[in-house]
């Protein structure tokens, strides 16, 4: 997979007409499965992890044929080139930093992803644009079942799906939503919002981690049961939810704009006027920026930046993608800082 090319293409989840984009910036579905025969990832042997994935990746071209699903070892990967796929929601962190036999399988389309012996053997994952479970599930359903001709899950009658974490037992699906709610930060009704969550079995946190709650006010939300429910019932549990901070979210935006409208104009201009004349830009300072300036794309006070291209931005500004557009512009200034370079990223982008 050539790597220049993937982090200069926008991620398949960024696309124009996305459903409830102005609050939802994208809906992932996972499914965590073992195969029968061998022991968890956490007290295989280094032969059995081994044997696990050369089964995994010889089960792929026959559920796809085509040559179209990318094989890549992480182990050959430099750390800023492996978290490119973290930033892109194919792998997790703590997955392409793991020392023992793995592989991360991506469809060229980049459609989903196939992480063999993260916490389970397999963990497939499945990202859309915007308010789109039910065809992101679709779409991972499809590829699961034709994964599963070819490779034996280890499956009880009871509990369903075995996994390494009792907390994924059953389906094994984990259904999440990443919103974007600088409404509800704003008039301090997120808390109130995130414990009626916890009430409901669900989790919201932060996307970027790192002690960083809101970077950007982005949060994602997720369940946290997959036992003793169907994969159905998950589903539509988390739309009936999500459309109700969807609904909360739009509420904020409205009272915000009503009662300080020209201080919310100003807030939006400043950001802008930031992003394109800096020349020094943290990680943290312009996803802050890139928020006021989406929030205010979306309430119809910023018209000259298009809202494809903040989003897009927002996936950018991070370390490994910004380091790799950089590299492809062939940027004359090898001794930049990361803060310097991110800048200068941001006034060109602005500025065409």
């Amino acid at each position: 997979m050539n790597l220049d090319k993937l982090a200069s293409q926008p991620c398949y989840w960024l696309r124009d007409g996305a459903r409830d984009s102005d609050v939802v910036v994208s809906s992932t579905i996972r499914l965590s499965r073992n195969l029968d025969g061998f022991s968890f990832v956490g007290h295989a042997t280094t032969s059995d992890l081994s044997s696990v994935v050369q089964r995994v990746v010889a089960a792929v071209p026959v559920a796809f044929p085509g040559n179209d699903v990318a094989i890549v070892d992480p182990d050959e990967l430099l750390p800023e080139e492996a978290s490119l796929f973290v930033e892109r929601k194919h792998a997790s962190r703590e997955f392409m930093a793991e020392n023992r036999p793995r592989a991360l399988l991506v469809r060229q389309n980049e459609e989903f992803s196939v992480m063999v012996n993260d916490e389970d053997h397999v963990r497939l994952v499945s990202t859309s644009g915007g308010f789109a479970l039910r065809e992101t599930w679709s779409r991972l359903n499809d590829v699961d079942d034709a994964l599963e001709k070819n490779l034996d899950y280890s499956f009880d009658e009871t509990f369903g799906y075995l996994t390494a974490c009792p907390s994924n037992v059953g389906t094994g699906l984990r259904a999440s939503v990443t919103v974007h709610i600088p409404g509800l930060i704003e008039t301090n009704h997120a808390r109130k919002v995130m414990r009626s969550l916890e009430k409901l079995n669900l989790m919201a946190r932060g996307c970027f981690g790192d002690g960083v709650d809101n970077l950007g006010d982005l949060f994602q939300i997720s369940n946290q049961a997959t036992l003793g429910t169907s994969e159905d019932e998950i589903i539509e549990m988390l739309r009936g939810v999500v459309a109700s901070v969807i609904g909360y979210e739009r509420k904020a935006r409205e009272e915000i704009l009503a009662k300080d409208r020209v201080g919310l104009d100003d807030r939006c201009s400043r950001s802008l006027g930031a992003l394109s004349l800096a020349r020094e830009m943290s990680l943290a300072e312009a996803m802050t920026h890139l928020s006021n300036l989406r929030f205010g794309a979306r309430v119809g006070l910023i018209l000259d930046v298009p809202l494809r291209l903040i989003d897009e931005l927002m996936v950018a500004v991070q370390p490994s993608h910004l380091n790799k557009l950089m590299e492809a512009e062939k940027l004359d200034s090898p001794m930049m800082e990361e803060d310097e370079l991110r800048a200068l990223y941001l006034r060109r982008k602005l500025a065409a």
